[in-house]
């Protein structure tokens, strides 16, 4: 047994024993409670800010946040052509299966590639509410290996994908900054603006 199924089938072990702790675990798991959450406080930077400074800052993050989510699609996409990994219960045998059976690839573990890139760009303006959107989206993947869809390594390509994405997508930003103020300075040297 590889030291990935050892620590997935401990995990996995604690399905299954609980009534209470299996409810919360679909909670957690669900397909979109954790991501909305995420989204929601991206989307809440946009109006968040109480000076002007402050606004920019903010929505520039926001901007940050959507284009980062793009890349974070696209290359879970990518990854799901090249990679095509089965899931646990596909795998093998006596898994607990704690939700219904996803038919896409195991890795990487999209909802925690989205939630750990939006994470990111909040904790880089507000690192209170970027902390608690990266803790929820490490329940979330460890929850989704309790509850047999994924493999420990899915979840670490997942956060992987996401530091990447949230990377690409802010020198994506600055390189678009800088366009932008090049472009108003010319049309304000030519009376444009």
């Amino acid at each position: 047994m590889s030291n990935e199924e050892t620590v997935f089938r401990w995990l996995n072990d604690l399905a299954g024993r609980s009534d209470g702790l299996d409810g919360l675990i679909r909670l957690v798991i669900s397909d979109y409670l954790i991501p909305l959450i995420a989204t929601l406080a991206v989307a809440w930077l946009w109006f968040a800010g109480r000076r002007e400074e402050e606004t920019t800052r903010f929505q520039h993050a926001a901007l940050h946040g959507l284009i980062t989510l793009g890349i974070c699609q696209l290359a879970v996409a990518l990854t799901n052509i090249v990679v095509g990994r089965p899931r646990p219960f596909e795998q093998l045998p006596d898994v607990t299966v704690l939700f219904y059976e996803p038919i896409n690839s195991s890795f990487p573990a999209h909802p925690v590639a989205t939630v750990v890139a939006l994470g990111i760009v909040l904790w880089l303006v507000r690192r209170s509410l970027g902390a608690l959107v990266l803790a929820l989206g490490m329940a979330l993947g460890i929850g989704r290996i309790i509850a047999g869809l994924w493999f420990p390594t899915d979840v670490l390509g997942g956060i992987a994908i996401g530091l990447l994405s949230t990377w690409i997508g802010g020198v994506t930003l600055g390189r678009l900054s800088r366009a932008e103020a090049f472009v108003r300075r010319k049309a304000a040297a030519l009376g444009l603006g």
